[in-house]
Parts: C-alpha cells; structure tokens; sequence
C-alpha cells in the first residue's frame, strides 16, 4: 500500500506530561485512516534500534562503582575497547584494571597493552585530582 499526500511526523506523548492545552480550531485529521499509512516494519525497526542503543548505554555504566571509576571507564573507552566484569574494567579483553583504579591495579594483558593502560590510568588520575582537588 502506497502512502498519499504528504508525509508526516507523529509523536505519541504520555497524557501526564502534559501541563495544559487550547484548542486552536477544527482542522484536516492528521490521522484520518483514509489519508494516513503507518510503516509498522520502519516503526519496529527503529524501536529495536533504540532498544539495541539503550542496551549498549547500560552496559557501559558501571553498578556500585564511584564516579572517579565510571570516569576512567569513559576515558579508557575514547580509545580501547572495554567493558565492565562487575566492578573491574576490562580492557581489549586482556587488560583489567581493578578498584581502587590506581596504576598499580592494572594486571593482565601483553606488556605493550598493559603499560598503554597503566599510561592513560595515570593521566586520568591526575586529572582527576585537578578536578576534584585529589579527593
């Protein structure tokens, strides 16, 4: 089935978040079953896309870890590939960097890999205690 007329953006909104409202005037039915044609397979394709996004989003939070660890999660993963096993940071799945996220609690990995993220724990380290005055 072909959609006619032009095309249009819908928006579906929770009643609750709406404060109030005016009616403007009787206009032509934006959602006139006549007129109008839903793409259920481009409406279920962007709702697993946001799904496959939110899903991803989650996995990058740390659960029951301090700002400071989830900060040098997200600067780790600027440039490397990591990821959370409980409360440690893997990183390209060889290198883990475990609380409390110092240098020193690197292990694992080559020697290459593990000094690579030895050097980025340290520099966010520092800057860390710039930003928060070495708490």
């Amino acid at each position: 089935m072909e959609a006619q007329g032009p095309k249009r953006n819908i928006r579906l909104l929770k009643a609750n978040y709406i404060k109030e409202f005016a009616f403007l005037g009787q206009g032509e039915d934006p959602l006139d079953v006549n007129k109008c044609f839903v793409d259920l397979n481009t409406l279920q394709s962007k709702e697993e896309s946001a799904i496959r996004q939110a899903e991803a989003e989650a996995e990058r939070i740390g659960v029951g870890v301090t700002p400071q660890a989830q900060s040098l999660f997200d600067a780790l993963s600027k440039t490397l590939p990591v990821r959370w096993d409980k409360s440690t940071i893997v990183v390209m799945n060889e290198v883990r960097v475990s609380s409390p996220y110092l240098p020193e609690s690197v292990t694992g990995g080559t020697p290459a890999a593990n000094e690579r993220v030895r050097k980025v724990v340290e520099f966010e380290k520092k800057r860390l205690q710039s930003r928060y005055g070495g708490q």
